[in-house]
């Protein structure tokens, strides 16, 4: 029994240095603001999509209604193997910026396929100088290219990573997932300041066609279904840790939905975490274990207190260190992104972030999962 209250109180402790890093770097990290820029960059918006005819249509509007000039961008769509009207929705917009690739026509069968193919055969038809990569169900304001334009051309940054967040939540459990997700956000910023970055979402990168060939692509990681964004940071970050910036913006943010059952949310979470056994990294591994082995000790302190009365004091102080941190954390990023309201659910909230990263991060190392009707293993 002493044993497990040592192992409780190392875990708890690495946990609390490992959150206030965290923290401490996300409001170290300054404010990106756009002031007056005329861009020069030739730039390829890449939109890998797959089954998205619902989205597809919003999300080029968007990004063919960007403050930037035309001559200077180009959008192009990759449809990976859609069996809806994906390509026809895309068609639907007559606009020269806009180019469509269908990869049933650039490679043999969809099994060779993936959300990276895709982006390598676009960066391949482009020369633009810098390529910018968002999702098919995103949403973003005008001044989101600009921003990402100006981070690499006045801060001379070669991979920059930008904010991504939920909107338009229609009950408890997506509004839960919503400040979740915030807290992944302050997580990115964070941990790139303390050089350990741990996080990176592909749905709004920005990064030179340059350092894509130098770092050789996706070489290396090319056969993992997911990773697209992470694996390529961790290279980037690699080679030069100065060259990568998280962009601490607002007007960059990009926006997309929850996922709306449970079902699709784990197969999702499964998804990201089925390529964290494939890090090489011993920071991001070693992160990755503290909070997985934190939460695993909650519950099992929980367990336990039910047939001894003194772990239950261990459990309170486990979930009241955690609570503390972590409110601290998240009430500050959902107040840089304009949701403090979601702070109203942050109880029932941890509780279904320690239940999910539990299941999932099991799940992820052995189950495949369905995505889009193509499974993956």
């Amino acid at each position: 029994m002493t044993a497990f209250i040592l192992i409780c109180a190392i875990l708890t402790g690495a946990y609390l240095v490992l959150m206030l890093l965290y923290f401490t770097g996300w409001t170290a990290t300054p404010e990106f603001k756009l002031s007056e820029f005329l861009p020069q960059t030739k730039v390829a918006v890449i939109i890998a999509a797959r089954n998205e005819e619902k989205n597809i249509l919003n999300v080029l509007r968007d990004v063919l209604s960007q403050d930037y000039p035309s001559d200077k961008m180009e959008v192009i769509v990759v449809d990976d193997f859609s069996s809806d009207k994906t390509a026809e929705r895309v068609k639907e917009i007559s606009d020269s910026r806009l180019k469509l690739l269908q990869m049933r026509n650039e490679v043999a069968d969809d099994n060779s396929s993936s959300k990276k193919k895709s982006i390598e055969t676009a960066v391949a038809k482009t020369n633009a100088e810098l390529i910018v990569t968002t999702d098919a169900d995103c949403r973003m304001n005008s001044n989101w290219l600009k921003s990402l334009v100006a981070c690499y051309e006045l801060k001379g940054k070669q991979f920059i990573m930008g904010a991504v967040k939920f909107h338009g939540e229609k009950n408890l459990f997506e509004r839960m997932q919503s400040l979740d997700f915030l807290g992944y956000m302050g997580i990115a910023c964070g941990s790139l300041f303390w050089r350990m970055p741990a996080l990176c979402n592909g749905a709004n990168l920005a990064y030179s066609r340059e350092l894509f060939y130098k770092l050789n692509g996706f070489e290396g990681n090319e056969k993992i279904p997911s990773g697209d964004d992470m694996f390529l940071m961790t290279k980037a970050f690699q080679k030069n840790p100065s060259s990568v910036m998280y962009l601490k913006s607002t007007e960059a943010t990009v926006s997309t939905h929850t996922v709306p059952t449970w079902k699709k949310f784990i197969e999702q979470r499964v998804r990201w975490g089925s390529k964290s056994k494939h890090y090489t990294d011993f920071k991001i591994t070693s992160s990755l274990a503290i909070v997985f082995l934190f939460y695993h000790s909650i519950i099992a302190a929980a367990a336990l207190s039910i047939v001894n009365c003194q772990l239950s004091i261990i459990f309170f102080f486990m979930i009241v260190a955690k609570c503390m941190i972590d409110f601290i954390f998240l009430f500050n990023v959902a107040n840089f992104f304009n949701r403090r309201k979601l702070m109203l659910i942050f109880l029932p909230a941890q509780l279904f972030h320690i239940t999910y990263v539990v299941i999932a991060g099991w799940l992820s190392q052995f189950k495949s999962y369905t995505w889009k009707n193509r499974i993956n293993r």
